[in-house]
């Protein structure tokens, strides 16, 4: 086993990517192996607590495959205790408690809050015209579950911008106010993999008995990965009824309208569009930097305004993305033992983030708005005022406002002329049709995210 861990280099940096890879696994040694031990030695405790607790797994289902064999993982400092994938570095050492193998460890401690991440509340929750309708809708849910209105609760958007966030913030509300409420969050992927399991192993009753006798709410996160899978959806579809006749809430989240999920069975798709529908867009400047506040906050990481200012010109509407930056700049601010700049920021989040924001052009916008309307650029910019080509020149005039410095007359010569005072109209009026049309705000989204492909 001499060579174990030089053969699983090349897995971890694909699993991983080249710059995890490169700060965090380059500097861990192999010191030995034992009975089905591995031991890696780490440059220091703060290094091996943030190894263990991110990246354990993948390197321990690594060295399993590339040994066949089941293998437990310990970290330790030159003249510390081990500790292994599972605990704390230091805690159940040789002659302490048992140590367990990762992927064997014991269950964790009883929560009252199962499958429910217990940080992520509405209290902690950055609201922003964003994401203030699906906010408002999942703190409805919460209050008065199983109401018609509000259930299912479909909640949709991009990625990372705060859909599984509200999904477990409704859980934790709702375990705060009622200890005895049964609640059941799962993701898909999961559901699919149990019940193929079921399948397998001829155990559809229990799966049925957990999905359907159990729940008072279920939660379901990406909904989008059940495209295809028409065995799966039929019996997602049976859940469904059974749940909703006994007025059981439900809370589905997804990348995008049921109505959009490719090969979603119809019947599923109207059962999710007959509740409530409720999106969440990528944040703008303002609120982004007062997500990057609370997150940076809640980690104890110092991020001083100049530098906050810059990330959040520069993350661009993703709040996972932002998560990741911030957990990279702590880790590596800790390793260097400084305070994170703008400069510590541009040197080590090289080829994370741009140098500088690139701002659409007004031609860069129309054409991406008339692309997606199927129209032709001169269309939006030309006089006729067909119902089909007037609101796709409102929503062009709205994002060209939105997304440049430009002022009304600017923009109201970039579109054939048009004097300041139409411009003026055509945002205030798809400002206004945002607070209630979610189709309306669903295409806002989808045109700026094709805007920063």
């Amino acid at each position: 086993m001499k060579d174990v861990w030089s053969a699983v280099q090349d897995p971890l940096r694909e699993a991983l990517g080249a710059q995890n890879y490169q700060i965090w696994i380059e500097p861990i040694q192999l010191s030995g192996t034992a009975k089905g031990t591995i031991h890696l030695r780490v440059p220091n405790r703060y290094f091996g607590d943030w190894v263990r607790e991110n990246f354990a797994a993948t390197i321990t289902d690594e060295l399993r495959r590339h040994l066949e064999a089941k293998v437990r993982v310990e970290f330790h400092v030159d003249g510390e205790a081990p500790a292994t994938a599972n605990s704390p570095a230091g805690s159940d050492g040789p002659g302490g408690g048992k140590q367990q193998a990762s992927g064997e460890s014991d269950p964790p401690p009883a929560k009252a809050f199962p499958g429910i991440a217990l940080d992520k509340t509405f209290g902690n929750f950055v609201v922003g015209t964003c994401n203030q309708f699906a906010h408002a809708a999942a703190q409805a849910a919460a209050e008065a579950p199983g109401e018609t209105q509000y259930n299912p609760l479909f909640i949709y958007g991009g990625t990372g911008l705060g859909k599984t966030h509200l999904m477990h913030a409704i859980g934790n509300a709702m375990k705060q106010r009622d200890e005895q409420v049964h609640l059941l969050y799962v993701t898909a992927e999961q559901f699919t993999n149990e019940m193929i399991d079921a399948l397998r192993y001829r155990t559809m009753p229990d799966f049925r008995d957990k999905y359907r006798k159990r729940p008072d709410v279920l939660l379901v996160d990406d909904v989008q990965f059940f495209s295809g899978k028409d065995r799966t959806q039929e019996e997602l579809f049976h859940t469904f009824e059974d749940l909703y006749k006994r007025g059981k809430q439900i809370v589905f989240t997804a990348d995008v309208l049921p109505r959009e999920i490719k090969l979603f069975a119809p019947r599923l798709r109207t059962r999710c569009e007959s509740g409530m529908l409720a999106d969440t867009q990528p944040p703008d400047v303002e609120t982004m930097l007062a997500i990057l506040r609370q997150k940076s906050e809640d980690m104890g990481l110092t991020v001083p305004a100049d530098l906050g200012q810059w990330l959040a010109n520069r993350v661009r509407g993703s709040i996972r993305e932002l998560e990741g930056v911030l957990n990279r700049l702590k880790a590596l601010s800790r390793l260097h033992g400084t305070t994170p700049t703008i400069e510590f920021a541009r040197q080590h989040l090289n080829g994370i983030l741009p140098e500088a924001p690139s701002a659409p052009t007004v031609d860069a916008i129309i054409q991406t708005v008339a692309s997606f309307y199927g129209l032709k650029v001169a269309e939006i910019k030309g006089t006729r005022r067909l119902k089909q080509i007037v609101r796709p020149r409102h929503v062009a005039m709205f994002l060209t406002r939105k997304l440049t410095d430009l002022s009304f007359p600017e923009i109201g010569r970039a579109f054939g002329g048009r004097d300041h005072a139409t411009v003026q109209h055509a945002c205030k009026k798809i400002r206004g049709l945002l607070i209630k049309d979610a189709d309306l705000r669903n295409t806002i989204e989808t045109v700026q995210r094709m805007m920063l492909r």
